[in-house]
């Protein structure tokens, strides 16, 4: 699996910050939207204009070294995708791709938990490989399969 620690070292507003994108009033702004509209802290950021979803992944991929990949360009088998519950997938943004042997191919729009993976792995039984992706085209999939 990749390596965890380096994933969830820092949140993301900190990484924003480091590398000029947004101020440390910014991040304490959208801390404020996030809690009050409840939405993920990426999506404030995104839905207050404040960043792109680009320029989001850009530093994720950036900082842990995880490929992007666009899951909305890929067929995706609906028993895989049927694994997980839509809320959950929603909720951590995450989709499962594809199953090879006792590894899960997973695209995430963010960073998760080491609980979180551990909890898709004990789901699965499988070991994780992670991609990044943007949370529209988490959204974009689960929508193309009804959920």
């Amino acid at each position: 699996m990749v390596a965890i620690n380096r994933l969830i070292k820092k949140r993301l507003g900190e990484l924003l910050v480091e590398q000029g994108l947004l101020t440390n009033e910014q991040v304490q702004d959208a801390l404020r939207l996030q809690h009050q509209s409840g939405l993920l802290f990426g999506e404030t950021l995104v839905q207050n204009k404040l960043i792109t979803e680009e320029k989001i992944v850009g530093v994720l991929v950036n900082q842990f070294g995880i490929p992007y990949i666009l899951p909305s360009q890929y067929q995706i088998s609906k028993d895989l995708l049927e694994i997980f519950e839509p809320a959950m997938m929603r909720r951590y943004q995450f989709v499962p791709m594809d199953s090879i042997g006792s590894s899960l191919v997973i695209a995430i729009a963010g960073s998760l938990t080491e609980d979180i993976l551990h909890e898709i792995e004990g789901q699965t039984g499988c070991t994780l490989q992670l991609f990044l992706t943007k949370m529209s085209e988490i959204n974009a999939v689960l929508a193309a399969n009804g959920m």
